[in-house]
């Protein structure tokens, strides 16, 4: 396997991930818009994408200079995405 595919399955957990959790965080808002923004306290910090997170850059750089086995990355991440799949609904 080369480490393009393991790019690929990371992208692919990222993904899920933020579909999984975006649709979640949909299913909880049950009031009414306005009268859940008169309600919450104001906002604080803003979503961002785990894509851009530091941590997830410094793993596909290390994972595409060959500092991480591509076939246990692969396992990895193949494992993770299907927690996810499986746990968050």
């Amino acid at each position: 396997m080369s480490d393009q595919s393991s790019t690929q399955i990371l992208d692919e957990l990222l993904t899920t991930l933020e579909s999984r959790l975006g649709a979640r965080s949909l299913e909880t808002q049950r009031n009414d818009a306005i009268s859940a923004v008169l309600n919450d306290e104001p906002r604080r910090t803003a979503a961002v994408s785990l894509a851009d997170a530091p941590a997830v850059e410094a793993f596909r750089q290390a994972l595409t200079d060959g500092l991480i086995r591509v076939d246990t990355a692969n396992r990895l991440l193949r494992l993770i995405n299907e927690i996810v799949v499986r746990l968050i609904p």
